[in-house]
């Protein structure tokens, strides 16, 4: 079946396919209805121009099931990895297939982007993978930030212990750049390709100028840092967080006051190849799994008081 008609007659039994776990991240006391929608793709890993494979279909799965929201999310954003080894085919595959999306979508890139010719294909396609979005709403005449989001570029580089994850001098710059624009008092999420937190080193699930980027958040009261390439949905936040009957609230707080503490870190879930987690131990050979089961997209539904994570895992 074509992708276009693969999209036209996906229907509902995709909702079947689909579990919802919230966490709420409440800004006040009170939630109010929801006035903005974000969702988060990641880690296709397209191997070629060949719209049959796996990869592919699972990557208009995700593009289909968001047409189907209501409302329809206001932007869409990927954490990197559209393609898997740098094809400029896949890359080109990955642009027709999110040109169905809803809304307006921003990148970052992935190491699966940029090799070996993917780098120069991937600017071709999407521009810079640095960005700044803040996103407004009219309160009593006045603009009002509901939510400001920063894509971050992690680039894989060579460095004295080998291969890793970097921020790099000309990317903190940038940062420090643009984090001067912004309201520290508003929600700041930070969308990278690789950890800023140090999540497992032995798998390369870290970016080694993380610590300096935190010191350069401080100043924000609520920053949420999504990632992909991990390829699980999962907290790797190591704060305690008091479970609630609605999801995991009161990230931010103890015993009532600020902690010092500001940031939360969130893994992705990626459209193709659910991965293992780190603590399972090492798989016997790393490579992809059958998904689409563990596979699947973010939602994130934003109310003046409240932020709420909607991960979509399928089920089948």
């Amino acid at each position: 079946m074509e992708r276009r008609e693969f999209i036209k007659h996906i229907g509902l039994v995709l909702a079947a396919g689909c579990s919802v776990s919230p966490l709420s991240w409440p800004l006040a006391a009170l939630a109010d209805p929801p006035t903005l929608r974000l969702a988060f793709l990641a880690d296709a890993h397209l191997l070629d121009g060949d719209e049959r494979r796996p990869e592919a279909q699972a990557l208009t799965r995700a593009v289909a099931e968001l047409r189907r929201l209501e409302p329809a999310p206001r932007l869409v954003l990927f954490a990197g990895d559209l393609a898997h080894n740098g094809d400029p085919r896949a890359l080109a595959l990955g642009q027709e297939i999110l040109s169905d999306l809803p809304a307006p979508h921003l990148m970052v890139m992935g190491e699966g982007d940029g090799l070996p010719d993917g780098a120069a294909a991937w600017r071709h396609l999407f521009g810079n993978a640095w960005f700044t979005q803040v996103l407004q709403k009219t309160d009593n005449g006045k603009q009002k930030t509901v939510i400001q989001v920063l894509g971050l570029h992690t680039a894989w580089c060579p460095g004295p212990g080998g291969p890793a994850f970097r921020v790099g001098d000309a990317g903190r710059r940038w940062l420090a750049r643009e984090l001067n624009r912004l309201d520290p008092e508003a929600p700041l999420i930070i969308l990278s390709h690789a950890p800023l937190d140090p999540v497992y080193r032995p798998w390369q699930q870290w970016t080694v100028d993380g610590p300096q980027v935190a010191a350069m958040l401080a100043p924000f009261r609520r920053v949420l840092c999504l990632h992909g390439h991990t390829h699980h949905s999962v907290a790797s936040s190591q704060w305690p967080v008091v479970s609630k009957s609605n999801g995991f609230i009161e990230i931010f707080k103890e015993n009532g006051k600020q902690k010092t503490e500001n940031r939360l870190h969130i893994s992705l879930p990626a459209t193709a190849w659910p991965g293992p987690q780190a603590l399972q131990g090492t798989p016997a050979r790393l490579g992809p799994g059958l998904g689409p089961i563990g596979c699947g997209w973010l939602l994130l539904v934003a109310g003046s008081t409240s932020l709420q994570l909607q991960p979509q895992i399928w089920q089948a």
